[in-house]
């Protein structure tokens, strides 16, 4: 073993003893798929949707919608090549490592957690890498949940670098973003900003 010029052994003492401040009992699991139809019912209840219903007018008609990629923490389908996940949160008996395979979702710390030693970091990042199969229209939608659930969370989402701007989120929510995108591989990219929150999926159709 190589010699540490900047350790010294010494003996602490630590002689006062910490309970827990809160039990760790776990939350529900969540549904993390996301349908066309529920897809849609967002896109039209977000603001700005009805010049983008004017746009592509054949929007509307989920027979035309194909089924392009899907990411969640334990699989990948379609054209999904890889899910990037930088800063994620184990919190033992909560969100612990597996648990969060078994959930198949990735859970992002905001405040809180500092008896147990959380720096109350925002720094949560993830990043969806994808082949759009041709040109065209697409409308990625990712699956969040805030945590608690009746407190928010803002993230920033982005295709290729270009912001879609914050995005609230507040219990489980779809969010639909549109893009028109070259044939090709492309970034679909979420920033934690405040708040905690479960990445549940992002689903990505090609859109007419």
């Amino acid at each position: 073993m190589k010699d540490q010029p900047e350790f010294e052994l010494t003996i602490v003492e630590s002689l006062k003893s910490y309970p827990a401040r809160e039990e760790r009992d776990g939350i529900a699991t969540a549904d993390l798929v996301t349908t066309p139809e529920e897809a849609l019912e967002a896109l039209r209840a977000t603001r700005g949707a009805s010049a983008v219903l004017k746009r592509l007018p054949n929007l509307e008609n989920l027979t035309l919608w194909l089924p392009t990629a899907y990411f969640s923490v334990c699989q990948k389908t379609g054209t999904a090549r890889y899910l990037d996940l930088w800063d994620t949160d184990h919190f033992d008996g909560f969100t612990d490592m597996q648990r969060a395979v078994n959930d198949c979702r990735a859970w992002f710390s905001g405040d809180g957690y500092e008896f147990w030693g959380s720096e109350q970091t925002k720094t949560g990042r993830i990043n969806c890498y994808f082949i759009a199969p041709t040109a065209g229209h697409y409308t990625c939608n990712a699956r969040l949940q805030s945590f608690p659930t009746s407190s928010s969370a803002v993230v920033e989402c982005l295709i290729d670098n270009n912001s879609f701007g914050p995005l609230t989120v507040l219990g489980t929510i779809n969010q639909p973003h549109m893009s028109n995108l070259a044939a090709g591989a492309h970034h679909f990219r979420i920033r934690q900003r405040s708040g905690s929150f479960f990445f549940l999926s992002l689903t990505v159709w090609k859109v007419p």
